[in-house]
């Protein structure tokens, strides 16, 4: 078996808190928080819940991980973040010099959350409706229809999925990264508890 070896330092006490907060985190089962990298206060790039993520300050050392908790992490030298996300094999690596790391509370990503009562807006786009339905294979799982201001229509149907544009199909990704001639709706849904996610990043 290969041996990992981690490397510690002294830090400072943000860091320290981060790390608090990270630890206290683990014991959640459903994380309710989606990863915002925004480069030079300008360009932002959103991931879903669960992503996993880790932050490297330029001596390798890991100052922040996918957590449960909301913040606001400045960047203002540089790290290197690796993100792993479900919908391909290849990490994305972003070298960072200035902005900013999020994680954003999601309310439909609460267990505490009503659902049919996902009122968010992403760049101009809203989700209008949403219709689940028992599914055929598992009863402890839920299919659902979700409806785009935009006219996207997007269904997940025992473990099949469909995204449409005026009837016309659109290309999927993973799970699940819609592509229409605006742009694309990066979307998370868990079946068995019926938690939506989304955010559209126009062309």
């Amino acid at each position: 078996m290969k041996k990992i070896e981690y490397k510690f330092k002294t830090i400072n006490m943000k860091s320290i808190l981060i790390i608090i907060g990270i630890t206290c985190c683990n014991f959640c089962f459903t994380q309710n928080t989606y990863l915002k990298i925004t480069e030079n206060n300008k360009t932002s790039i959103s991931y879903p819940p669960e992503t996993k993520f880790v932050l490297k300050n330029k001596e390798g050392y890991y100052i922040l991980k996918e957590s449960n908790t909301p913040l606001v992490f400045k960047i203002d030298e540089p790290y290197t973040l690796d993100v792993f996300p479900d919908y391909k094999k290849e990490k994305d690596v972003y070298n960072l010099t200035n902005g900013k790391i999020e994680l954003i509370y999601n309310p439909s990503y609460d267990s505490n959350y009503i659902e049919n009562r996902v009122k968010h807006e992403s760049n101009g786009i809203s989700l209008v409706k949403t219709t689940f339905t028992n599914s055929t294979l598992n009863e402890e799982e839920s299919n659902v229809i979700i409806e785009f201001s935009n006219g996207v229509i997007f269904s997940y149907t025992d473990e099949k999925v469909v995204a449409k544009l005026n009837g016309v199909s659109l290309h999927i990704n993973g799970k699940y990264l819609i592509y229409s001639d605006s742009g694309i709706i990066k979307l998370s849904y868990n079946p068995k508890s019926k938690q939506i996610w989304w955010v559209f990043e126009p062309k």
